[in-house]
C-alpha cells in the first residue's frame, strides 16, 4: 500500500474515533439527570412563610430588647447598691479599727498602772481579772462576762467600759456591713448574668429575623424569575 492509501486509512480511523467519542459524550449527556427547575408557586409559598417568620421573630426581638434594657437598668441599681454597701463596710472597718486601738490602749494602761499595796484577797482578784481579759481577747468570753468579772474584782474603769462598749458595737456593725455587702454583691452578679443573657437572646432573635427576611427576599426574586420564564408565548395572529 502506498503513502496515499496509508493516509486515507489513518484519516478514516481518526474520523471513526471522533464519531465514537461524540456518541459517547452524547450518551453521557443524555443519561445525566436534569436538575428540576424550581416551582414558582412553591417558592412563593416558602417566601411567604419566611416573611411571616421574620416578622414574628422581629417582634420577639423587640420584646427581648426591651427586657434587656430593663435588665440593664436593674443591674445599674444593683451595682450602685453594691458600691454603697462596700463604702459602708469600709467605714465600719475603719470605725472598728479605731475602737479596737482605743480599747487596747485602755487595757494596756490598766495593766501597766502602778499597783497599790497588796491587800489580802486583792491579788487573787487581779489575777482573775487578767485571766478574764486574756480570755476576752481570745474570744472565749463575751464583753458582758468580762464586765461582770471586773465589777466583782473592783477593777473596772468606767472610761474603759465605754471603750469596750464602742468596740462591741463596732464589731456588730462591721458584721452587719459585711453581710450586707455580700448580699449586694450577690444581687449585682445575678443581675449582670440576667442582663447578659437578655442581651444575647435579643441579638440572636434579631439575627434570625434578618436572615429570614433575606431568605424571603431571595425566594421572591427566584419565584419571579422562573415565573417570567414559564409564561407561554402568544401565537401570531392570522393576517
Amino acid at each position: 500500500m502506498d503513502a496515499t492509501g496509508v493516509t486515507a486509512v489513518s484519516a478514516l480511523l481518526i474520523g471513526g474515533g471522533v464519531v465514537f467519542l461524540a456518541l459517547v459524550v452524547l450518551a453521557v449527556m443524555t443519561d445525566r439527570p436534569r436538575t428540576p427547575r424550581p416551582d414558582p408557586v412553591r417558592l412563593r409559598a416558602a417566601a411567604e412563610q419566611l416573611e411571616a417568620h421574620a416578622l414574628a421573630t422581629q417582634t420577639e426581638a423587640g420584646r427581648a430588647a426591651a427586657i434587656a434594657s430593663q435588665a440593664r437598668a436593674v443591674l445599674a441599681v444593683a451595682e450602685r447598691a453594691r458600691d454603697e454597701a462596700w463604702a459602708a463596710q469600709e467605714t465600719a472597718e475603719r470605725d472598728y479599727r479605731q475602737a479596737w486601738e482605743s480599747a487596747s490602749a485602755g487595757r494596756e494602761a490598766v495593766a501597766s498602772a502602778p499597783k497599790p499595796e497588796p491587800v489580802p484577797g486583792v491579788d487573787r482578784d487581779r489575777e482573775v481579772s487578767r485571766a478574764a481579759l486574756a480570755a476576752y481577747r481570745r474570744g472565749d468570753i463575751s464583753l458582758q462576762e468580762l464586765r461582770e468579772v471586773f465589777r466583782r474584782a473592783g477593777d473596772w474603769d468606767p472610761v474603759q467600759e465605754d471603750r469596750e462598749r464602742l468596740l462591741d458595737r463596732g464589731g456588730m456593725r462591721l458584721t452587719m456591713a459585711r453581710r450586707a455587702y455580700d448580699q449586694a454583691a450577690a444581687l449585682a452578679r445575678r443581675a449582670e448574668q440576667e442582663a447578659r443573657l437578655a442581651e444575647a437572646t435579643a441579638q440572636e432573635l434579631l439575627t434570625e429575623a434578618t436572615e429570614s427576611a433575606a431568605e424571603a427576599r431571595e425566594a421572591y426574586l427566584t419565584a419571579q424569575r422562573f415565573t417570567r420564564r414559564r409564561r407561554p408565548r402568544r401565537g401570531r395572529r392570522a393576517g
